[in-house]
């Protein structure tokens, strides 16, 4: 039987960078096109992702779906202005729903803003997805699996499936149950590396703890990113030579802004 070619997943990525802000990394997004949606997710929405967005060619008034990991300003700045350009783009009427999943601290963060400075349109078509930890929700061609992570806000780390392919986002978190359970398999796993092997932290992980992960978990491929800059200003080679020596050996890839991925 011939293989299928078309990939399951094609990830884009809108911020690599974290809160220090840098000329060349935006903080963290990624728009993500499953192959069963016709339009696409973005996975938390940093300052500045609307526009990378727009460079790709992609229409932010056609995206289905944001999926917020946590309420860090890099992490969500940018949900605002999307909704207000939702609502009030001359010209532009939303139609189809546009979802949104995160916590309940999304959620008070979402209502909290609206009543104070953005009132959504009556008839506008929002659906909040409440997401807690060991969840799992099935939809039409995918499902999503969400675990708490152990971070300096509450957390969630996702893992999507689409017709076998797995696709898992650890969100910012030091090592812990959460991130090692939706890592396992992981066709792609994207992991934050904010801090280099001999500078460890209580809620990030280093060069070498993401490769630890990715070992444990057997996933085929490592994207590394939300980098701060001690890790930005290391050259690749030494970058690899960290992760390299926790032991894996699947291929380790460090995120660059606008950078396309194909997951199969």
């Amino acid at each position: 039987m011939q293989q299928d070619d078309t990939p399951k997943f094609i990830v884009t990525v809108l911020g690599s960078g974290s809160c220090v802000l840098l000329h060349n990394r935006y903080p963290s997004s990624y728009f993500i096109r499953p192959s069963v949606v016709p339009t696409g997710w973005l996975v938390d929405i940093g300052s500045g992702a609307i526009q990378h967005l727009i460079e790709t060619g992609e229409s932010h008034l056609e995206i289905e779906s944001v999926f917020i990991s946590h309420v860090h300003p890099d992490h969500i700045s940018d949900l605002l202005p999307l909704l207000q350009a939702l609502n009030y783009t001359p010209g532009f009427k939303r139609i189809k729903p546009f979802y949104i999943y995160g916590s309940e601290d999304v959620r008070r963060y979402l209502n909290y803003n609206m009543k104070l400075a953005l009132p959504l349109l009556e008839d506008f078509p929002m659906k909040f997805i409440l997401l807690k930890d060991k969840m799992k929700l099935e939809k039409e061609g995918w499902s999503l699996e969400v675990r708490s992570l152990k971070h300096s806000a509450k957390t969630l780390g996702f893992r999507w499936n689409v017709e076998g392919c797995i696709l898992v986002y650890g969100a910012d978190s030091g090592p812990c149950d959460g991130i090692a359970e939706i890592a396992k398999g992981g066709d792609l796993l994207i992991l934050e590396s904010s801090f280099l092997k001999d500078n460890p932290r209580p809620h990030h992980l280093t060069t070498y703890q993401a490769g630890e992960i990715a070992k444990k978990a057997k996933a085929k491929r490592l994207l590394l990113s939300h980098f701060y800059p001690e890790v930005v200003e290391m050259n690749k080679e030494e970058r690899e030579k960290e992760v390299s020596e926790s032991g894996y050996n699947g291929e380790i890839i460090f995120a660059e802004d606008l950078m396309h991925l194909e997951v199969f």
